[in-house]
């Protein structure tokens, strides 16, 4: 200041060297920053003098003001860049190249304010906008990142359109997006976690190991390994499942008692297979079964093995179910003809029941029916054999209509006695023989096949 104020006082001297002394006075000027002052001398002195190395130093002050503005004005946008504030860096960058339009900076400012604000298309505009202007190289590599993001949002995009289809069921098209997705961007880990949770679900493991198996080997990615352990384990669980339930088959169709309950009652059958239910099952692999040999599970402890046509038990079959009395298990079973999902024709139920003496010992009884079934319910001539601990204590033939034991009539076709409101059957046969006993029955009796049929008053020989 005290040299502006020096030179303006030699300025006002009388024969003064007029353009030295408004060079000096401009330059004291430009010193704090008025460039407008500075120019303003030196046109003043133009005006008078014309000379030529006034209207040079015009040219460089000029020059000179737009270089300051220009960098203050690229200042002011990093302050706002730096605060996160990228739509005020952007105005403040847009102002920069209003004064200097030929300066890469501008663009490249720009550019990356814009890739920071997510506006991808934005940026990749405002860089060919700089190359088209400055023909400079340094713009090439921001306009890599500004295309690998938009290539990045667009897989971002696919892979969203993937999940909604998912989501809807819509499986085909979400594993096409998902591919898509995969061509796009190869080295991207998403897009193969995303299709391979869609084999998990169709329990299609041995794919989704194939298709993560091969992304391991261009991609690292703790998440691809985490869903490959995870797809082999349940691949694992498939193949004992699988086992499990061929084993089952093969023991229901050779009725091997102790096996079917072994199997029935292992923690892995409980817990990887029942929870499924209904399970279907064939020898040629597990799926629905519409027509031909197979098992299906109902529950943990009942199941069905043997022909089925159009979804429906018809022709030989089993039945077996898991049962339960006084804390102890038992089993039963129909073995025979189906026809409409229920037993009809020739058969035999087997019944296994174990039970607790006072004195705390245990007895297992069990009663073997023969005979044909009409809907489930005995129909026509039948045999009953019973057994205590697997030796026969007695057996009864008897004539059933619709589940219900006809009452056994004498010689004359006449109704024998009663017992009381119970009425006899049939005589009851023992170590081959006729006994003089008969087999009683309350009023009301009804036997046939378990579940289908309700049966009232269970049979027992004492």
């Amino acid at each position: 200041e005290q040299a502006i104020e020096a030179y303006h006082k030699a300025l006002s001297m009388k024969d003064s060297d007029q353009e030295y002394l408004s060079v000096g006075l401009a330059e004291a000027y430009i010193g704090i920053n008025n460039y407008d002052k500075a120019l303003e001398v030196l046109r003043n002195c133009y005006k008078k003098t014309s000379g030529n190395a006034i209207k040079e130093k015009i040219e460089e002050v000029t020059s000179r003001k737009a270089d300051y503005e220009y960098q203050q004005t690229i200042s002011r946008g990093d302050v706002y860049y730096s605060n996160e504030e990228y739509d005020k860096a952007i105005q403040e960058y847009e102002k920069a190249k209003l004064i200097k339009s030929k300066e890469v900076i501008s663009y490249q400012n720009i550019a990356q304010a814009y890739i920071k604000s997510g506006k991808y298309e934005e940026a990749k505009a405002e860089v060919l906008e700089g190359l088209t202007i400055t023909q400079s190289e340094e713009l090439n590599q921001i306009l890599a990142v500004a295309e690998n993001y938009l290539i990045k949002q667009q897989y971002d995009n696919i892979i969203a359109e993937a999940e909604e289809f998912i989501f809807q069921e819509n499986y085909k098209d979400g594993i096409a997006k998902f591919q898509e997705a995969m061509r796009l961007l190869p080295e991207e880990d998403k897009a193969y976690i995303g299709l391979a949770k869609v084999f998990l679900t169709q329990e299609k493991y041995k794919t989704a190991i194939t298709l993560l198996e091969g992304a391991k080997e261009h991609i690292a990615s703790e998440e691809l390994d985490s869903m490959l352990e995870k797809a082999k384990e349940l691949q694992e669980i498939e193949n004992v499942r699988n086992k499990t339930l061929y084993a089952l088959y093969g023991a229901v169709e050779d009725l091997d008692i102790t096996k079917i309950i072994k199997i029935m009652n292992s923690e892995f059958f409980i817990k990887e297979i029942a929870v499924d239910i209904p399970v279907y099952y064939s020898p040629l692999g597990e799926g629905n079964i519409s027509k031909g040999y197979g098992m299906i599970l109902f529950t943990d402890k009942n199941l069905y093995s043997g022909a089925i046509d159009q979804g429906i038990k018809r022709g030989k079959g089993i039945a077996f179910q898991l049962t339960e009395s006084d804390g102890e298990q038992g089993y039963y079973y129909y073995q025979g003809d189906w026809n409409d999902d229920i037993p009809n024709g020739k058969g035999k139920t087997l019944e296994v029941v174990t039970k607790k003496a006072k004195d705390g010992g245990k007895s297992t009884f069990k009663i073997v029916t023969e005979g044909n079934f009409s809907n489930g319910t005995e129909m026509d001539s039948m045999m009953k054999y019973f057994y205590v601990n697997e030796e026969e204590v007695g057996r009864v033939s008897y004539t059933s209509r619709n589940g219900i034991p006809m009452p056994l009539n004498d010689e004359n076709g006449q109704p024998l006695p009663t017992d009381g409101e119970r009425y006899p059957i049939g005589v009851i046969v023992k170590n081959g023989e006729p006994t003089e006993d008969y087999y009683y029955v309350e009023p009301g009796t009804l036997w046939g096949v378990k579940p289908f049929v309700p049966c009232y008053n269970q049979p027992v020989i004492k």
